[in-house]
């Protein structure tokens, strides 16, 4: 790992982002990779904690990291996973989790609706198949990183069943941002929630899969002001 010092300027933590992403994807970094500790580090790199703080929570919400209390930072992607424009974007940008849950609940209830139109026998089929599972899975404790997972599979079905590709790769693109919003919700209801709006989209009825859609980042996220406004559009 040849870190380099970084140069003081008003985005420093964006240099460290960038440079940790470079390594990865030059192989410098690889999936697994555990990076030095952080007072190590941030001397390596010649920048203060709390640049460093700042890249590294901005790293392991793009996906590209996770820390592990008491063990440390580890890399969680792979170059084919960290060259994300959208993302980095978003990040540069100085985007916060309001601005994802703003995007995602305009996104996503629009996308029910449509799902609850484009949906075929087959994928009633399957889905019902993974709604059960979800079932049996919720009848015990289940750990924020599996919760984290089994929610990033239902929302992605629906977006597969929209079938429409841009909004694949835009909903793919912004996966660990998700992904890190997760970790804010309560887990309550985590079945029954997912099951109301299977249930609109199974019958064909592209209202009740908007609402409940709709309910469901209510209930979730609360503090969002303009729910109401938009819904009444």
């Amino acid at each position: 790992m040849n870190f380099k010092p970084v140069e003081a300027n008003t985005a420093v933590y964006k240099k460290i982002v960038s440079q940790i992403q470079e390594m990865v994807m030059n192989g410098s970094l690889r999936k697994g990779d555990r990076l030095p500790p952080e007072r190590q580090l941030a001397e390596t790199l010649n920048v203060g904690r709390p640049a460093l703080k700042q890249a590294i929570s901005a790293l392991e919400m793009m996906g590209i990291i996770t820390s592990r209390q008491g063990d440390g930072n580890y890399i969680t992607s792979d170059y084919v996973d960290v060259f994300n424009p959208l993302a980095m974007r978003f990040y540069l940008e100085n985007g916060d989790m309001d601005d994802v849950l703003e995007f995602r609940y305009t996104m996503e209830v629009q996308m029910a609706s449509l799902a609850a139109m484009k949906i075929t026998d087959e994928q009633i089929e399957d889905f019902s198949q993974f709604m059960e599972d979800l079932r049996i899975e919720s009848k015990n404790s289940i750990d924020l990183e599996r919760r984290t997972y089994l929610n990033n599979v239902f929302h992605s079905r629906i977006v597969d069943i929209c079938g429409n590709p841009l909004m694949k790769s835009i909903y793919r693109s912004i996966m660990g941002l998700i992904s890190e919003q997760i970790k804010y919700t309560d887990g309550v209801e985590f079945y029954e929630s997912h099951q109301r709006i299977f249930e609109g989209i199974r019958d064909h009825d592209p209202k009740r899969a908007a609402y409940y859609m709709s309910m469901h980042f209510k209930n979730k996220f609360p503090n969002y002001q303009y729910y109401r406004d938009m819904q009444e559009l």
